[in-house]
């Protein structure tokens, strides 16, 4: 029996492995499945999170399926038309959304995605590191290494950052072209495009980091001797791959920088980097089980990448020192009051723990492959590995269960998860003018907003992508302020009648209203940006697709000579 299952394995390889990160996935999240839901305190990333997905669960649960991706919140993030989904991309999250629908659970839908979230790690990172390795063990063990990393764990389960979570997935793939752009077939520089605007499509600031230290990898290249023009040629496609990274992810970045512009100072919180630094020995001892660090397993990592240094040929012995330079920048070893004011954009430098925990996994599985070269050994390593992460995994969920107050949860019911994610009062990407009058804009009253105006409210209703009142006003004013902040794209219709654009200092909406009853609505309207910006990306993706299918390019002569004639 065990020949046999042996004899399959060996004979369906890849689905044998396919199906092993599946079995771990599910194992991941089964302590959960048992007991109550978790759903995090006010502030945290995983309720922000929760808040942005229930925002298009609900729109496509009613029908709406242009509403996938709303441009504005109508009914989180305090239901005043909070345009998040324009600073803050949604796309990679939609999953969720329909795992939800699927399952008919919030909580459900939740743990699936997780799921999903730690296959496609595993994945991403066994089919990356086996183009390049051409080593099985290698890839299996790298992918344990790295999905089960102290870092990649606390992310998912702990702090449930979904944007940050996807950064483990896209990393590999964007690693997986710049090495070959770097070192190998320059001609598959496309690869890098596709894993950067991934990057972007997750998390922006995380993404800005993590391909700033894939650019500055990419100089391995120089490590190998090669003729000046194929030098050349690799910095071109370089080039190449983040202009194509650009076009891809045109429809997010385009309406952001729009918004930007006109938001000027958004109120996000601005932290001193050198106020975010960990010890030198909280980046691998710590007694969190969650934490910003590589944790105990991440040391025994890098404690066998350093012994095999030796070992590694110059381009990787290149990436080592990128390993060191990141663990360096984490920690207080870095001058960073001097650069707090330049690198500002960083916001904390936990952010570099993203590229440190892909290389020491990268680095340490071909390490470990370079000394332990017996078959049972290596079998023995990889189970010890995951058993370990595994554990951890069930240990982060008892000690969350324990003390929910302590990791700033709190424990409801699986029926009541899908109404605690409906709030959410997070709002960074307010103009800073708008910050001080939040309270009142999510009370949704035209009078409060306006205490000097006789003016009473009846009706306060919200679509799914517009806001309605319905005012009665004892006399005619021409500068009632609304509950909502103006963005470009917002419209106001009074009585059916479209109004002039028009903000106060605090961008706060003012409009014009007659005696008498008056009804007022605020419309989203996609922007010129957002419409061209999107054609932009799906003509740059439709391209792409067509230029790498070999069936596709063949018909090119043909529709060429078909509109010529």
């Amino acid at each position: 029996m065990i020949n046999k299952v042996k004899y399959m394995i060996g004979k369906h390889l890849n689905i044998s492995v396919c199906l092993l990160f599946a079995l771990f996935s599910c194992l991941i999240i089964l302590p959960y499945l048992h007991g109550p839901a978790y759903i995090h305190q006010e502030g945290w990333d995983g309720r922000f999170h929760m808040a942005r997905v229930a925002e298009s669960y609900l729109n496509l649960s009613h029908g709406h399926l242009d509403q996938a991706i709303p441009s504005v919140m109508t009914k989180t993030f305090g239901s005043f038309g909070y345009p998040q989904n324009l600073f803050y991309p949604l796309i990679t999250m939609l999953p969720e959304v329909l795992l939800h629908i699927i399952f008919g659970s919030a909580y459900g839908g939740y743990l699936a995605f997780v799921s999903l979230i730690f296959f496609s790690t595993f994945m991403s990172m066994y089919i990356c590191t086996l183009k390049i390795t051409k080593s099985r063990f290698i890839a299996l063990l790298s992918s344990a290494l790295y999905g089960f990393s102290h870092f990649a764990i606390s992310i998912t389960l702990f702090y449930r950052s979904f944007g940050g979570s996807f950064i483990f997935i896209f990393m590999p793939i964007a690693f997986y072209g710049m090495y070959q752009i770097a070192l190998k077939d320059h001609k598959k520089w496309w690869i890098m495009s596709l894993g950067v605007a991934g990057l972007i499509l997750c998390d922006l600031p995380d993404a800005v980091v993590v391909v700033l230290m894939l650019v500055f990898s990419f100089s391995m290249t120089f490590t190998v001797k090669e003729a000046k023009n194929i030098k050349l040629t690799r910095i071109v496609k370089l080039i190449y791959a983040g202009m194509l990274s650009a076009l891809l992810s045109a429809f997010f970045l385009a309406p952001l920088l729009q918004n930007l512009l006109f938001v000027k100072n958004i109120s996000v919180n601005k932290l001193l980097l050198s106020n975010t630094v960990l010890p030198t020995l909280s980046v691998f001892l710590t007694d969190k089980l969650a934490s910003y660090s590589l944790g105990l397993s991440g040391l025994i990592v890098v404690f066998f990448v350093i012994n095999g240094w030796n070992k590694f040929h110059p381009a990787l012995k290149y990436l080592s020192v990128v390993l060191l330079i990141n663990l360096i920048l984490v920690t207080n070893i870095f001058p960073w009051p001097i650069f707090d004011k330049y690198l500002g954009f960083v916001q904390f430098v936990g952010r570099f723990l993203y590229t440190a925990t892909f290389i020491s996994a990268f680095l340490g599985a071909i390490a470990i492959a370079n000394i332990v070269e017996n078959r049972k050994s290596r079998y023995l390593l990889v189970t010890l590995f995951c058993s370990i992460g595994l554990l951890s995994v069930t240990s982060l969920n008892f000690s969350i269960k324990r003390n929910p107050n302590g990791n700033a949860v709190n424990i409801v019911s699986w029926d009541d998860f899908q109404n605690a994610t409906l709030n959410n009062y997070v709002y960074d990407y307010l103009p800073h003018n708008a910050f001080k009058i939040k309270d009142k804009l999510e009370q949704h009253s035209i009078p409060l907003m306006n205490p000097k105006k006789e003016i009473q409210q009846t009706r306060w209703t919200t679509g799914y992508d517009s806001i309605h009142y319905r005012i009665n006003s004892v006399q005619k004013y021409t500068d009632v302020v609304l509950p909502n902040i103006f963005y470009p794209g917002f419209t106001v219709y009074v009585n059916g009648e479209k109004m002039p654009e028009k903000y106060n200092k605090n961008n706060a909406i003012v409009v014009p209203i007659e005696k008498g009853i008056s009804k007022i609505g605020v419309k989203y309207v996609k922007t010129p940006v957002q419409i061209i910006s999107f054609w932009i990306s799906v003509i740059a993706l439709l391209t792409l697709i067509v230029l790498k299918n070999k069936k596709l390019t063949k018909l090119l002569p043909l529709f060429k000579k078909h509109w010529t004639n």
